[in-house]
């Protein structure tokens, strides 16, 4: 997986979120038929970009392991990684879609929330977790 790749990912995680909110901040019950796929996608595209990403950073890890900082991050990325992702199965399991269109600003509420932490997320690993673990940028400098 290149660093490319990666950035495809977030962006991609990032837009689905986003869409997701729009879909159900329009009210509209003809774009509301299109939420279950919108969810479904970005379920699926969270599991391979996690298992991908998780894959690398466990490749990476045994060379690292003499030094504490590094192993804290990677500590903090898995450590964070595994409660958001607790929190969207939590969130699908929770609002299923007759929920979601009985309070749309109910499940936008959670959902809002649980894109504001992807967008941070993203930023972070970008930003600061791949140039410090791996060395290298995932954007820019990849």
């Amino acid at each position: 997986m290149t660093s490319t790749a990666f950035a495809d990912h977030h962006d991609q995680l990032v837009g689905m979120a986003k869409g997701i909110v729009a879909t159900v901040s329009t009210g509209s019950s003809e774009a509301l038929r299109d939420l279950p796929a919108q969810r479904m996608a970005l379920s699926k595209m969270v599991n391979v970009h996690c298992g991908e990403e998780i894959a690398l950073i466990n490749a990476h890890a045994p060379r690292l392991r003499d030094d504490p900082a590094k192993t804290a991050l990677i500590r903090r990325f898995h450590d964070e990684l595994l409660a958001w992702r607790g929190d969207l199965m939590e969130c699908n399991a929770s609002w299923p879609q007759r929920k979601v269109t009985s309070d749309p600003d109910g499940f936008l509420t959670v959902f809002n929330g649980l894109s504001e932490r992807l967008q941070a997320r993203v930023r972070w690993e970008e930003k600061a977790f791949y140039p410090a673990v791996l060395g290298r940028m995932v954007r820019g400098n990849a």
